[in-house]
């Protein structure tokens, strides 16, 4: 009963561990690859009963291919959607200072937490004029000048009156 519940245990963490792999292959080979990322190749694996013809001997196949230095007949593994981005793109980000080259790049970029921070600190600041204003608008030395052109008019019309 204790080797079921370790045999269990074990594939619970292996299935994890794989699909933690995966989602790091992703990321770091196929979301954004760069220049020096290699081509990256899928292969069969979920049978392991055919293992040697579905594994082992198109993965030794792509790699006689580079070694030989010609391509391999597999097809790399693309993400989708990759194709119809523009790499070349060019986008200027003002409230980071900032030149970005691709859409994936600007994609990321207007997520990243450097150009959220700056947009929240944009935002307070622009918020902080708009209170300023509205400070300067109805403060005292406003209220004096108020007063004191009513009591010029007030000059103006008793002079008029008297003449």
């Amino acid at each position: 009963k204790l080797q079921k519940i370790g045999i269990e245990a074990l594939k619970q963490v292996t299935k994890r561990y794989a699909r933690k792999q995966n989602r790091w292959v992703k990321n770091r080979f196929l979301s954004r690859p760069g220049t020096s990322v290699p081509p990256v190749y899928g292969l069969e694996v979920s049978d392991v009963s055919k293992w040697e013809e579905s594994v082992l001997e198109p993965a030794l196949e792509i790699v006689r291919s580079f070694i030989q230095g010609h391509k391999p007949a597999a097809t790399p593994v693309k993400m989708p959607g990759s194709e119809t981005e523009n790499k070349r793109s060019y986008h200027m980000c003002e409230l980071c200072d900032r030149i970005i080259i691709g859409d994936r790049e600007w994609a990321a970029h207007m997520k990243s937490k450097s150009h959220l921070h700056q947009l929240k600190k944009r935002r307070r600041l622009d918020s902080d004029a708009v209170t300023t204003v509205e400070s300067q608008s109805v403060s005292p030395d406003h209220d004096k000048e108020l007063k004191e052109k009513e009591s010029l008019g007030q000059n103006d019309k008793e002079l008029k009156a008297s003449i």
